[in-house]
């Protein structure tokens, strides 16, 4: 995989998520039920309190599933790029 493209999703990756709040289930009062509002990772709904949660967020849970999934996406790639054209 070009690094270029590597650097492209981990940039997009980081982009989606932020220490931020979001409406934990149910929903909040203001949308009619008993739940809260909430500190935390809006993209992943988990609750987050400080920076440092945060950037163990990113390297523990983001970027180790964002590397399988390019791995994956890498090796489905060669793998069809290997068995070159239908056989007829």
């Amino acid at each position: 995989m070009q690094k270029s493209i590597l650097l492209a999703a981990i940039q997009k990756e980081i982009h989606r998520h932020d220490l931020s709040y979001f409406v934990d289930d149910p929903p909040s009062v203001a949308q009619g039920g008993k739940g809260v509002v909430v500190s935390g990772c809006p993209a992943c709904k988990k609750r987050i309190n400080t920076m440092t949660q945060f950037l163990d967020h990113l390297t523990n849970d983001v970027m180790p599933a964002l590397i399988e999934r390019l791995a994956r996406r890498s090796a489905d790639v060669e793998g069809s790029l290997d068995s070159g054209p239908p056989q007829a």
